[in-house]
């Protein structure tokens, strides 16, 4: 007797299987009907039939036999002898026998037997999907059978996803030389493997149609063979019912009373003990600000010598900012007075959805901005900074108005951005601190920047999985695209939970952020350093210039700095690779020095840069450049590392100033190059004073000629990756929405 199959998207005939499965200790749909719903929506199963005790198997399945025992209570059928491969017809009754005692001395009965054909011989896959609240199928590929939790050789991704999205998870996998028929072993049909996840988890796919009490799935494993991909078995778990994400997509919202405010009001300030507020209105007049600042207050007339008003309805026109720093209790009704004149609230007050407490009071604040069309930052955050509108939360802020604008939800953080960012030569236009987002949300932010010209570059700092999921989203909606750079806090191996599915147990945080991260086309990075330097990069260089590859050319004084300067860049997953004959021979029949390394990296002393005064530099980054272009290989990327300290004290005396030549040079033969290659610069101190202040100089001249300038070769690895990622995605995208 065959099960047979439900409809496809039938939501009674899922009803039916939810519910049967609610009704087992296991919590689980059944084998075969598992596989029928695979079936359902054109996923390979062996072709099987589920028999009652004592019924014969059909003439139409061909021996060799799989044979698995069922039990409403049986998880793990093979610890129980639930399972025999290889097997004929003929065997049956005995298999039968003993399934049953091996199955009673587990403490399960047995009900029936799923009988299905051997599948062919392959490789073994494991395919899951697990449910998160608020972000929906968390699916995961991998290599099956005890690989998978020994080795722990998986990627993830984020339903719908596509087949170019499935092909990258694959090649993120450290076994998939072995998938490719390494060393003389079968080569897998990878095309059916991608299309198998695809009709689980695209756009369409089955998980598309499961109702959310359905919260794990396993496919473990599927068998790869050179011509099929077959789910040998299947796994559907059933518990209590989890939410997914939102399914609307962030409006582009009018944020240019935030981004150029000309009347900000400020609410919490003291007329007798300065506070917060106080501060704040402080930062406004000494930055500069020079729109009108409107101080809240019921009884003080004047407020940092400013005059006041009782509270938002008596203010005269209408405010395109307020500052709300009140006790929780009181803001609500402070913003339900501003009603029809107030465009946007910041509120840094805390005590609210972020501790349980809170909750209600948050929602009371909800409710009342929409009821009064006000939009909502935060609560519990510190304040936005807009660079060209003098106005920020921070005392002395960097002010130099930039194309880089930062979303981030911590809000000490946030000023570690400003501080560290701007001294690593980032000039901003602006950085919002969202804190609790429960109005204005990231993605909403995301999209506002997607649209506004000003902004390059955007950078993210979350903590919310939730809130990437929405940002994610987002970006793929958009109509266009630009560089985004994410650095994710709470990216440890917590997060996963026991399951009763090897997906669910293995799906960490630490997992996640890297699969949300490459699948929505975003730079991850692990620490505020590295988050500045990739910024840095991005909003300096000239991302309209054609990348091809990831090929990188080092080019510097130190033999074993450039060493340690290619290992860093293979860490990121860039090459350094050697150059070719023509292009050394080339190199070497320059007039300069012997001593020289020119196969890539380029390795010369001081006394071969100090020729021409440096100008040789010019000479030999055209040769690069044309060399590699001519070899088909064209550089993505040259890193010009100079010790500053050796150059200047050797050479300064007699030559002058040979190192803002070379760096003048670079980027002279960049410009005149036929091929577009971005450049970078290094730049290494003695620990000296001298030395510190000559950087500082040689930084900002760098700068001026469209090249950033790292301290470390860490750094411009980073930057490297980054260039290279968003000149990707960005052209992904632009591609994808012309078609």
């Amino acid at each position: 007797m065959s099960v047979e199959t439900p409809q496809r998207s039938s939501e009674a005939s899922l009803g039916t299987l939810v519910a049967a499965a609610q009704s087992r200790d296991s919590g689980m749909f059944t084998e075969a009907e598992g596989k029928a719903l695979l079936a359902a929506h054109g996923i390979d199963v062996p072709a099987g039939v589920h028999l009652e005790l004592g019924q014969t198997c059909p003439d139409h399945l061909r021996d060799p036999l799989v044979v698995k025992a069922v039990s409403p209570t049986l998880v793990h059928k093979s610890d129980a002898g639930g399972v025999r491969v290889g097997v004929t017809s003929d065997e049956l009754p005995r298999i039968e026998d003993e399934m049953r005692v091996s199955l009673a001395e587990a403490g399960h009965e047995l009900t029936g037997l799923l009988v299905e054909e051997l599948a062919p011989a392959g490789h073994e896959v494991i395919v899951g999907a697990v449910r998160s609240p608020g972000i929906g199928w968390n699916v995961m590929v991998g290599l099956g059978g005890i690989l998978v939790e020994v080795f722990e050789d998986i990627a993830f991704g984020t339903a719908p996803i596509n087949k170019p999205q499935i092909a990258d998870m694959l090649g993120q996998l450290k076994g998939m030389k072995v998938l490719e028929g390494a060393r003389g072993e079968i080569a897998a049909n990878l095309p059916e493997l991608i299309d198998l996840i695809h009709r689980l988890a695209g756009p369409e796919g089955l998980l598309s149609t499961l109702p959310e009490e359905v919260i794990e799935i396993d496919l473990n494993p599927i068998i790869v063979s050179e011509t099929r991909a077959v789910a040998a078995d299947a796994r559907f778990l059933v518990g209590d019912a989890i939410p997914g994400p939102r399914t609307e997509v962030a409006a582009a919202s009018d944020f240019g009373p935030l981004f150029n405010p000309r009347r900000v009001a400020v609410l919490g300030a003291s007329g007798k003990k300065p506070n917060m507020a106080n501060r704040y209105i402080r930062n406004l007049q000494d930055n500069g600000f020079t729109g009108t600042i409107i101080p809240i207050h019921p009884a003080a007339e004047t407020i940092e010598g400013l005059p006041t008003a009782a509270n938002l309805g008596a203010v005269d026109e209408p405010v395109d900012y307020a500052y709300i720093a009140l006790p929780g209790a009181r803001v609500a009704e402070a913003l339900a007075a501003g009603a029809g004149k107030l465009h946007f609230a910041q509120v840094v007050s805390s005590g609210f959805g972020e501790v349980a407490e809170g909750i209600e009071l948050e929602a009371e604040l909800k409710a009342t901005v929409k009821e009064a069309g006000i939009r909502l930052i935060g609560p519990n955050c510190l304040g936005t900074h807009v660079s060209a509108a003098h106005l920020s939360f921070v005392p002395e802020a960097p002010l130099t108005p930039g194309s880089t604008a930062v979303i981030s939800q911590s809000g000490g953080l946030s000023v570690d951005i400003l501080r560290v960012g701007a001294a690593s030569g980032i000039d901003f236009h602006s950085v919002i601190s969202i804190g609790n987002s429960a109005d204005v949300s990231a993605a909403e932010l995301v999209r506002a920047h997607l649209d506004n010209d000003e902004v390059e570059v955007i950078g993210l700092y979350l903590e919310s999985l939730v809130i990437a999921a929405e940002v994610l989203g987002t970006l793929e909606a958009a109509p266009k695209r630009k560089p985004v750079v994410l650095l994710a806090g709470g990216r440890t191996a917590g997060g996963s939970r026991a399951a009763s599915s090897h997906t669910g147990a293995l799906a960490g945080n630490h997992r996640l952020w890297p699969a949300f991260a490459r699948q929505a086309g975003i730079t991850l990075v692990e620490s505020l350093g590295d988050f500045a330097s990739a910024l840095h990069a991005l909003s300096t260089l000239d991302l309209t210039k054609p990348i091809s590859g990831d090929d990188v050319v080092l080019f510097g004084n130190g033999g074993g700095a450039s060493v340690l300067a290619a290992d860093a860049l293979d860490r990121e997953g860039k090459a350094t690779p050697t150059f070719p004959d023509s292009l050394v021979d080339a190199l070497e029949g320059l007039d300069v020095p012997p001593g020289n390394g020119f196969a890539n990296p380029i390795d010369v002393p001081a006394g071969t840069l100090a020729v021409k005064g440096g100008d040789i530099a010019e000479d030999i980054v055209g040769l690069v450049l044309e060399g590699t272009e001519s070899a088909g290989s064209p550089a993505a990327t040259m890193i010009t590392h100079l010790n500053v300290g050796i150059i200047q004290r050797n050479l300064g005396a007699s030559l002058g100033d040979v190192t803002g030549r070379i760096i003048e040079s670079v980027a002279r033969a960049s410009t005149a190059s036929a091929t577009p290659t971005q450049q970078m610069l290094v730049l290494k101190g003695d620990g000296s004073d001298e030395t510190a202040a000559l950087i500082d100089d040689y930084t900002k001249r760098a700068r001026g000629l469209g090249i950033p300038v790292f301290p470390a070769f860490e750094d411009a690895a980073i930057a490297a990756r980054a260039v290279g990622e968003q000149h990707r995605a960005v052209t992904a995208h632009t591609a994808a929405n012309a078609s």
